[in-house]
């Protein structure tokens, strides 16, 4: 198990780290993705994964908010992440 964790911790947090670079540089549009990928990449793990927590708190924070509103609003929210991500 131990492992098997690992292997597998490095390769999760680098597509949850992704996923977060791809929020961040749909928000901030005057900055590419690689742009966003190389600044938050040389910052030291611990920011990296305060950084990644706090997109990802938002983002849920935002989704409870939708949530609100039904299932329109969860579509919406969706609808909102796939055009920000595009």
């Amino acid at each position: 198990m131990a492992t098997t964790l690992r292997i597998l911790a490095p390769r999760i947090g680098g597509l949850i780290r992704t996923g977060a670079v791809a929020l961040i540089a749909g928000v901030c549009r005057w900055r590419s993705i690689g742009e966003v990928n190389a600044s938050i990449t040389a910052r030291p793990v611990r920011e990296q994964a305060i950084i990644t927590f706090a997109v990802f708190a938002a983002l849920f924070t935002l989704c409870l908010a939708a949530a609100q509103f039904g299932w329109i609003g969860i579509l919406l929210f969706w609808l909102g992440v796939i055009v920000l991500v595009n």
